[in-house]
């Protein structure tokens, strides 16, 4: 069993408070467990209007599948026409 691990760094340009940011980063999350069947959660502790970090996690048995999986994830935040941008993004892979 693999568990695969996603951390996308975002810049919210739209987000002048942290309601806005809440409202966009909710949104995000929905999307990604509506498509992706994975676990997402904001990982900011003191979060910022502008900036988010968000955590994915995906169960696969092949490694090759869950890093397209994780890709596919990435390339989905950045083709929805929310406003923001994904500034980094990191995949670990754990084989368990």
């Amino acid at each position: 069993m693999h568990i695969g691990t996603l951390e996308l760094g975002l810049t919210i340009h739209a987000a002048a408070s942290l309601k806005d940011r809440r409202r966009t980063v909710t949104s995000l999350k929905q999307r990604v467990r509506n498509r992706f069947n994975a676990a997402v959660a904001d990982l900011d502790d003191d979060p910022s209007p502008s900036y988010a970090r968000i955590g994915i996690v995906c169960v696969a048995n092949d490694p090759r599948r869950l890093d397209a999986q994780l890709r596919s994830i990435v390339e989905f935040v950045e083709a929805l026409h929310l406003d923001l941008e994904v500034m980094h993004d990191h995949i670990d892979i754990i084989q368990l």
